[in-house]
């Protein structure tokens, strides 16, 4: 029998407000699941396992997992062959961090069945080439809280340089996914190429006090300051149709704040309790059903501990 070492990666929400590639939080509930055996000869097999919720290219040079756990191998010294199996435990699309997920849960699995002689930080290279296979530019606001878990805050253009923000982990969420796939590639077609010095530099401000306001769990002010993005977040709504609807249903229903995660579909509010988030996010999904349009949705909190061996 093949000795699978399995590795589990969280679902993560990103460009948090003004954060745009530049910050982003761990999920506790949704995330991807990765398994590596090593074999012998030098084959690398990709597959996806019956109970995944998606699947996409089995080719090792093509897939997100894969292509971190061979960069981890090498990392390694590791030559021999590989078999991966990858469950997705939610779609491609999503703006939850999928691809970030599944190489980030590569990247852990293949450390762990080469013997575990890399810290989490040194994944951090191999997780990021993962992830570049379906990302059309360097960011790590995915990939990052995804192995380290909690909030993090990143240069995006090195994410090599990044800090750990230690407070509001007791906040929650009400996260509603509409069936519908926005492609972060398309999505990126739709950004500004420019902007004016003046609104950079208030946009900067916001960010800051974005960054304060986690640090001092200030949930009222982290749900203001994550609506107060007039850069992005207005052109890739237009992406959504049910966007409107379901950011005043979380507002009516007592959210501090509601935003896309990442380029959407997904939407998120900041609650203050958990069972605040739970009644916002029945006014969420009501709204999207509402607006003709079937979603999954969960309540959640932050994750701590990012990605993690299971196996």
């Amino acid at each position: 029998m093949t000795n699978f070492t399995s590795a589990w990666a969280p679902a993560s929400l990103s460009n948090l407000g003004p954060g745009f590639d530049a910050l982003g939080v761990a999920l506790n509930k949704w995330g991807d699941t990765v398994s590596i055996a090593l074999l012998d000869g030098n084959e690398i097999k990709v597959s996806f396992a019956p109970s995944s919720k998606w699947s996409g290219p089995t080719e090792a040079k093509k897939n997100t997992a894969s292509v971190a756990a061979i960069e981890v191998a090498k990392m390694v010294g590791y030559q021999g062959g590989i078999s991966i199996e990858i469950d997705k435990g939610f779609h491609a699309g999503s703006g939850l961090g999928s691809s970030a997920a599944s190489a980030v849960a590569g990247a852990v699995a293949m450390n762990g069945a080469t013997g575990g002689t890399l810290s989490k930080e040194d994944l951090i290279p191999a997780a990021m080439k993962g992830e570049a296979i379906v990302s059309p530019s360097i960011h790590g606001d995915n990939v990052l809280p995804s192995l380290l878990g909690g909030f993090i805050l990143l240069q995006s253009s090195s994410p090599e340089h990044f800090k750990r923000i230690e407070g509001a982990s007791d906040i929650c969420f009400a996260i509603v996914l509409p069936d519908l796939e926005v492609l972060t590639s398309k999505a990126r077609q739709h950004l500004p190429d420019s902007i004016p010095l003046a609104r950079a530099v208030d946009h900067a401000a916001r960010l800051g006090l974005l960054i304060n306001s986690i640090n001092t769990n200030d949930t009222a002010a982290i749900g203001a300051l994550i609506m107060s993005d007039d850069l992005i977040e207005p052109t890739r709504s237009r992406l959504l149709p049910p966007y409107q609807r379901i950011k005043e249903a979380a507002l009516a229903a007592g959210a501090s704040g509601c935003a896309l995660s990442g380029s959407g579909p997904a939407m998120y509010a900041v609650c203050g309790s958990a069972v605040e988030a739970s009644h916002i996010e029945l006014a969420m999904s009501a709204a999207c059903r509402n607006a003709g349009y079937e979603c999954s949705s969960i309540t959640d909190s932050v994750n701590l501990s990012g990605a993690r061996l299971t196996k």
